[in-house]
């Protein structure tokens, strides 16, 4: 049992105009201090979280808590908006001092320096990259029983979620995210691209995580804002995409079992019939945070803090194979999931999937204080990525992608042992292409 309650939280709410006053002036400051200091390019991920950070943590908990929402999963959490907002007013204050600790300017500038990573043919090593994990994710399917055949042709549903043989090899469907972006970044045509995007649209609709789609969305809009300048012509074409990208978010949020069943008929592709309240439905960790603060603020509930358990420790337990270790279901579910779980007084909150975000997990780990130095240190990491960003090296480029697209899922999943495997699989081909670059340097240097 934790040593203190959340004793607070009728004092909270009191104040809680000038706590969601606080919250959005940190959120201007904070971007304000990025666009300023480097801009879009050489704050890229920064930038990324807080705008995330602003819809997840403010403006939706802020949508609801203006048209009076009371309970999420069947619990109530009309007394827990304070608590909800002054964790995440602590949260932002971190991260944002965290990454500005070291001040506004670099000791060793590396934005300018040559690139480190050059590679002959990169096109072919890309497209066998492609084609390689395709062929890996297909198979994986066939091993799990699907007909691979009949499933390009529209006549086998796989259903959500389904995974095939291996747990492990389905997991090479995001390094295909990584190869898209390395592939805008690169050059490869336009057509071979629209066919490859396409390609993998496809499969990520039949795996059911639609997660894959938007995160190549994202990743192919940093590379083009990474790459241009921006003026008042660029800047329109960047609303056209991000209108686009709403736009994708949208339907695939109103189609999203109709594409997994393959219903076509039944497609919404009129924006005019969307039903935009969904949008705040899909981005509302901030509630299921709240049950959590009063989950912890019931003393006959016993929560307890898992000390960075789940955080830390189930990191090893998800590489274990169920080959080597059967009995592997017996850890699960992790001491964070189970707290989240134990939140919701609906019977029915296990089956619903309803996840916290960053802020919940670190409290779940460490209490209040985990809240504060995990984000603290969190903006510490990323500054420090970004002050050995070289933006002529593309490899390095794309790894900044990943960690920006990776914050995205961390963000709003808050689970972190699957959020480093998903950064490791989307790493994979970005660590292929530079064991080619070391070799081709490697043979360019040795003695004629």
């Amino acid at each position: 049992m934790p040593d203190s309650y959340i004793t607070f939280a009728q004092p909270l709410n009191e104040y809680i105009l000038l706590i969601i006053l606080t919250l959005a002036v940190l959120f201007f400051a904070g971007i304000r201090l990025g666009v300023i200091k480097g801009g879009w390019n050489k704050n890229l991920v920064y930038l990324w979280s807080l705008i995330i950070y602003s819809i997840y943590l403010l403006f939706t908990p802020l949508y609801f808590y203006i048209n009076g929402r009371s309970e999420i999963i069947g619990t109530d959490i009309t007394g827990y908006y304070g608590v909800g907002f002054f964790f995440n007013t602590l949260a932002i204050f971190s991260f944002i001092l965290g990454y500005w600790l070291k001040g506004t300017q670099n000791k060793v500038q590396k934005w300018d320096l040559p690139p480190v990573n050059e590679i002959r043919n990169p096109h072919k090593i890309i497209s066998v990259l492609f084609y390689g994990c395709y062929i890996i994710v297909l198979g994986n399917l066939a091993i799990g029983g699907a007909n691979i055949q009949q499933v390009f042709v529209g006549n086998e549903v796989l259903g959500l979620g389904a995974r095939g043989g291996s747990y492990f090899l389905q997991n090479f469907t995001d390094s295909l995210i990584c190869i898209i972006v390395l592939a805008f970044i690169y050059g490869i045509p336009p057509r071979k691209l629209l066919i490859w995007i396409g390609m993998s649209f496809f499969l990520f609709s039949l795996l059911g995580f639609r997660y894959r789609i938007l995160l190549s969305l994202f990743g192919i809009l940093f590379v083009y804002l990474y790459s241009h300048e921006l003026t008042p012509k660029r800047l329109i074409a960047g609303a056209t995409l991000a209108l686009i990208f709403f736009y994708a978010i949208m339907f695939s949020t109103e189609n999203r079992f109709t594409l997994i069943t393959r219903d076509y008929e039944k497609i919404k592709v009129d924006p005019l019939t969307f039903e935009y309240e969904r949008f705040f439905d899909q981005t509302r960790g901030a509630l299921a945070d709240m049950a959590v603060y009063r989950l912890y603020d019931n003393p006959n509930r016993d929560a307890q803090y898992d000390y960075g358990v789940t955080m830390f420790g189930y990191v090893f337990i998800r590489m274990i194979p169920r080959s080597i270790y059967p009995d592997k279901d017996r850890f699960y579910p992790p001491p964070q999931l189970a707290t989240t779980i134990q939140a919701y007084d609906a019977w029915w909150g296990k089956f619903s999937g309803e996840a916290t975000l960053s802020v919940a997990a670190f409290y779940i780990a460490f209490g209040w204080i985990g809240v504060s130095v995990g984000h603290f240190i969190w903006g510490i990491l990323l500054r420090r990525l970004r002050d050995v960003i070289r933006r002529a090296d593309k490899l390095q480029f794309a790894t900044y992608i990943v960690v920006a697209l990776v914050s995205f899922q961390w963000i709003t999943r808050g689970y972190l042992p699957q959020i480093i495997d998903q950064a490791v699989y989307m790493l994979i081909p970005i660590w292929v292409m530079r064991y080619y670059a070391k070799k081709n340097k490697n043979a360019t240097h040795k003695p004629g």
